[in-house]
């Protein structure tokens, strides 16, 4: 991996694995989710994030990272899933507005592009990071990545940090009581799970941030 940027096929490379990863947790996810929930939030992330990846294959070998990102992020908001779809698309097409026209992103496009997609997460879910959803994992990346790029850090030593604080934002949420989605409705039982939601974004960045270090 380049020390300073990552190129647009290592960007498809990593957006491929997302796939694979989630099938592998689907019915981890499941279970956790079963937890407080339906029972079908690993299902349904896989089955939406696979449809709107597909859309890599189609995308011309010159073009930017940003559009991808955002062609990408289309196809998964209009992929069915309930709310799913909607919240992972709208990251993802945040994501690629904030850095469209870049063929390499650097640390700062990173940080950028995560921020990013944490504001497109808060504005479409109406939520606030501590209401245990995925923003408590994404918000955590995104913070983290910020310090690195004030630090001048490295991307390297920058994604290294970013997956801890992924996992930290994750495991946070075991001891929050949810305030968003039907989990919501449980009240002080949420108390002491995992939020399904979090632990998908968590698995989707651990992802993207191992190919990328690959």
């Amino acid at each position: 991996m380049s020390d300073k940027e990552t190129s647009y096929s290592k960007v498809k490379k990593m957006l491929e694995g997302i796939v694979d990863v989630l099938r592998e947790k689907k019915e981890y996810l499941n279970r956790l989710d079963a937890e407080i929930g339906d029972g079908d939030h690993g299902r349904t992330v896989f089955e939406v994030l696979e449809k709107g990846l597909d859309k890599i294959k189609l995308e011309k070998k010159d073009s930017d990272v940003g559009t991808l990102l955002k062609e990408v992020g289309r196809t998964i908001a209009f992929s069915g899933g309930a709310a799913t779809g909607p919240l992972f698309g709208t990251a993802f097409i945040e994501a690629g507005k904030a850095i469209e026209g870049r063929r390499e992103i650097r640390l700062e496009d990173w940080s950028r592009s995560v921020k990013a997609a944490e504001e497109g997460i808060k504005k479409r879910g109406r939520a606030q990071v501590g209401e245990k959803t995925m923003l408590d994992t994404i918000h955590s990346v995104s913070e983290s990545l910020q310090k690195s790029v004030n630090r001048k850090e490295s991307l390297e030593k920058a994604l290294i940090r970013a997956e801890k604080a992924a996992r930290e934002g994750m495991e946070s949420t075991k001891d929050i009581v949810s305030r968003r989605g039907r989990s919501s409705r449980l009240g002080e039982r949420t108390r002491g799970h995992l939020d399904p939601g979090a632990a998908s974004s968590y698995y989707i960045l651990k992802s993207i941030i191992k190919d990328c270090l690959d």
